[in-house]
């Protein structure tokens, strides 16, 4: 299990993403209003003022962070089955790529929209960028070594 590249493919993707919720995703600088972006929640950064936007705004990205991250986990265990280790971490590259537009277009347009500020990206807004790559790779490691066995047992 751990001699398999793919099991660090897969270690490395479900910590990637677990780190968004140590960084911000991104800030938001204006007149009147100034926000961090994080998976908890959005910090208001300007003393005594009011936060216009609801404590649940980022539950839904923290649902998909959370199913990513256990999920790319479990998969590691699945080793002996790489058929359904192929077709879960095709899912799993579904759902990142689905917080990926989430995080971009989705909550960065509601928050343009809701006030004026001008947007900035942080290195928590990348992680799911990085845990991406690494979910390809282990994808194309899994294939390989669904690959290998076929060709194996072709010359049986």
């Amino acid at each position: 299990m751990i001699q398999r590249i793919q099991t660090i493919y897969l270690f490395i993707a479900s910590l990637a993403i677990g780190l968004m919720f140590a960084f911000p995703i991104s800030s938001y600088f204006g007149d009147l209003h100034a926000f961090k972006l994080t998976l908890l929640g959005i910090e208001n950064l300007v003393p005594d003022s009011d936060s216009i936007f609801q404590p649940y705004f980022t539950l839904p990205l923290i649902i998909f962070v959370c199913i990513i991250s256990l999920i790319s986990l479990i998969t590691i265990f699945l080793f002996k089955n790489r058929k359904r280790q192929l077709k879960i971490i095709q899912a799993i590259i579904l759902f990142n790529i689905l917080l990926i537009v989430g995080v971009f277009l989705i909550y960065s347009k509601m928050i343009l929209t809701q006030v004026e500020v001008i947007e900035e990206y942080n290195i928590g807004a990348f992680l799911p960028l990085f845990s991406l790559i690494f979910l390809v790779m282990a994808y194309r490691g899994v294939k390989k070594d669904e690959e290998l066995v076929r060709s194996a047992d072709r010359l049986r």
